[in-house]
């Protein structure tokens, strides 16, 4: 697996420092399963992260691992109660087996919801600061155009699929916020499933998608 679509630095920042949501820390953690990029550059801010701490700096003092954010989420899934390995650690990573781990069940037993054609979604976890959920897509299926109401980073498990003229493959994230308005599309090449988190519900342009908005939970 190759990766070529990073997260903005920012996102390693905060995970290494402990600060983001539990939803946001997932995808990520997904991600640098995947990506030797990421998991050198989160290495990078840890070290910063544990200088800071070292010379008293008060921002560093809530430098926490994951694995404690994962400890008290009371999740009883495997994976997550303990951080995930990187990808420095070496072995290949099937990004849909990982997310398996987190659900404790299998990706086809979800309460699969269809949201147009050759389009599914799955609510995973929804809280009052964001939403985390699993997009499944036929071939060449063209996505709602949206925009979005904060941040959404959206992780391609399998697959790929267009955004503009640029391609997110397996591994890939795509970093959007409000200020980006996009369409995605899926390639010819089989299904793609992807796993998206965002800070609040998407801004569709058609009014189709917008009335089927509530039902679905995006």
């Amino acid at each position: 697996m190759t990766v070529t679509r990073h997260p903005d630095t920012a996102w390693l920042m905060d995970y290494a420092n402990g600060t983001l949501s539990r939803n946001f820390e997932l995808v990520l953690a997904a991600h640098l399963m995947a990506c030797p990029h990421c998991a050198r550059e989160l290495q990078a801010a840890e070290r910063l992260g544990a200088e800071l701490m070292m010379q008293g700096a008060g921002a560093a003092a809530r430098l926490a691992p994951a694995s404690v954010l994962a400890a008290e989420s009371g999740t009883s899934c495997a994976w997550i109660n303990e951080r995930p390995p990187s990808a420095l650690e070496g072995g290949a990573v099937d990004l849909p087996s990982v997310v398996s781990k987190y659900l404790d069940c299998g990706i086809g037993a979800l309460p699969w919801r269809r949201a147009g054609r050759g389009l599914e979604v799955a609510r995973l976890r929804v809280t009052d600061e964001d939403r985390l959920w699993l997009v499944k897509a036929a071939p060449g299926t063209v996505l709602p155009k949206h925009s979005h109401s904060g941040s959404e980073l959206t992780l391609v498990l399998k697959g790929a699929f267009f955004s503009g003229d640029t391609i997110y493959a397996a591994g890939d994230i795509e970093d959007a916020d409000e200020t980006v308005d996009h369409q995605p599309v899926v390639t010819r090449d089989g299904e793609c499933l992807c796993l998206a988190v965002t800070d609040g519900p998407l801004r569709f342009r058609n009014w189709l998608p917008r009335l089927a908005q509530g039902y679905i939970g995006i």
